[in-house]
């Protein structure tokens, strides 16, 4: 189920990162600070829903099941995001060219989806 949910995420991902570029010019960092706060409040609620939701089906539940867990554990969750995901995405947009971007969100998701699968299925 997570390598279907992850799967799903990549090719996402890859037009997301070249909206941001095209919207959002260059490495200088104001830019790279736009890029960063504008994928925390737009892309990462959205893809922790599509996590939550996607999983959810996958387990066979329905999707207001998955909107009411979403719901329940989405302050923890995005705490936590903001601890990973911003400095991550400062290295990714900032010295990485944009070819790369999707291969090392993937390498650092490595980490998170262990910790979204422990958010997910505790109890």
């Amino acid at each position: 189920r997570m390598f279907v949910a992850g799967c799903s995420m990549g090719p996402l991902l890859h037009y997301w990162y070249r909206w941001l570029d095209k919207v959002y010019v260059g490495r200088a960092l104001n830019t790279v600070g736009k890029k960063v706060l504008v994928d925390q409040l737009i892309a990462s609620p959205t893809l922790g829903l599509w996590y939550f939701l996607g999983m959810g089906l996958l387990e066979g539940h329905t999707l207001s099941e998955g909107w009411e867990e979403f719901k329940d554990k989405f302050w923890e969750f995005y705490k936590a995001d903001w601890c990973v995901w911003p400095a991550a995405q400062m290295i990714n947009f900032y010295f990485l060219s944009p070819k790369f971007r999707v291969v090392y969100i993937n390498f650092i998701t490595l980490g998170w989806d262990t910790y979204l699968s422990y958010l997910k299925h505790r109890v």
